[in-house]
């Protein structure tokens, strides 16, 4: 369902040999501003938001990075030794993937920590905001398409805000990271793809339908679950994401898949079952469920989970259905 760290990544690499510029753009660690660049200015309401208003969207914030973005699946450091790839490092204080995740060069996902130095301390508001939903970095550059900023123009401007909140007090991590590196013909072809927003964006409409497009829009479900075709099929899935193990395939999202035809209660179930799991280590030739941060995942809402699937009832059909094999359960501890 979602595309998160390893599989975002496989998938951006794919779809760009696949369709070139149609995808996306690339992603540059921050880099810190000297005190006397231009850009960084004093301290603003953009930058010190009303304290009450910040600190009510703090709880909302956590929910949708943890768990719904899934931020920390490129910015926290997953161990791909384990079965699930686990965190094993500081919450978002960034992690580098190479080609042992199917990359052309090396692709970095900054510290996000509220760290002045290293992370985001510095940035204002709407840098910040920028970046999330336009995919322009803060000086100016379009950032890389791990950061999915094409589907979090859709992220409401109040739960962009609450994200922000939630940002600006997680505790700093003085961790530096190093910035992507790609061969220069790859930056080239995925220019131009930051732009900014027309408007102000809404929240999602009141039925729980439209809650369940929203929730699968930002959680980036369709870009995995794409499909290989020309055109790619919305939740078709099939599409091959490289993991250190192997590959694993994206399972078709479409009421004729065999997620979807499962049920409600058991696909609810599939994310609820790794609140608990100890994860095994991994093994090459078995699926070790890398592609997707299913312990971020675990922190959906039943009744977000519940509406994701509503809305993915309502997709029709298509015809040539991409058979994949019905993803494994987590692993019983020991075994």
């Amino acid at each position: 369902m979602h595309a998160g760290g390893v599989g975002r990544l496989g998938a951006v690499v794919v779809l760009t040999l696949l369709w070139g510029p149609a995808c996306r753009q690339r992603e540059e660690a921050p880099k810190p501003v000297p005190p006397s660049t231009p850009s960084v200015v004093a301290p603003t309401a953009a930058v010190v938001p009303d304290l009450a208003k910040a600190t009510e969207r703090v709880p909302r914030g956590r929910y949708l990075v943890e768990a719904v973005l899934g931020c920390g699946a490129c910015h926290t450091a997953r161990d791909y030794s384990r079965y699930g790839g686990p965190a094993k490092a500081e919450p978002l204080a960034g992690d580098c993937f190479g080609e042992g995740h199917g990359m052309p060069g090396r692709v970095c996902a900054p510290n996000i920590t509220s760290d002045p130095e290293h992370g985001i301390g510095r940035w204002t508001d709407e840098e910040l905001l920028r970046a999330l939903r336009e995919g322009r970095g803060r000086d100016g550059r379009t950032l890389f398409p791990m950061m999915p900023y094409s589907e979090w123009r859709s992220l409401s401007d109040e739960d962009a805000r609450a994200v922000v909140a939630f940002l600006r007090q997680v505790p700093p991590v003085p961790r530096s990271v190093e910035r992507t590196q790609l061969p220069e013909a790859l930056v080239a072809q995925l220019q131009g793809l930051a732009s900014a927003l027309p408007g102000p964006v809404p929240p999602p409409g009141g039925d729980v339908v439209a809650r369940g497009q929203y929730l699968a829009t930002v959680a980036q479900c369709s870009f995995c679950h794409g499909g290989l075709e020309e055109t790619p099929v919305p939740f078709a899935g099939g599409l091959p994401l490289p993991t250190p193990f192997g590959e694993e395939k994206a399972p078709s999202l479409r009421p004729e898949g065999a997620i979807i035809k499962g049920g409600e209660d058991a696909f609810v179930a599939r994310f609820t079952a790794w609140k608990d799991v100890a994860p095994a280590p991994s093994r090459r030739g078995q699926v070790n469920k890398l592609a997707m941060p299913w312990s971020l995942l675990a922190g959906l809402h039943e009744d977000d989970l519940r509406a994701i699937y509503r809305y993915l009832k309502t997709l029709p059909p298509v015809s040539a259905q991409i058979a994949t094999p019905p993803a494994a359960s987590p692993p019983t501890v020991g075994k």
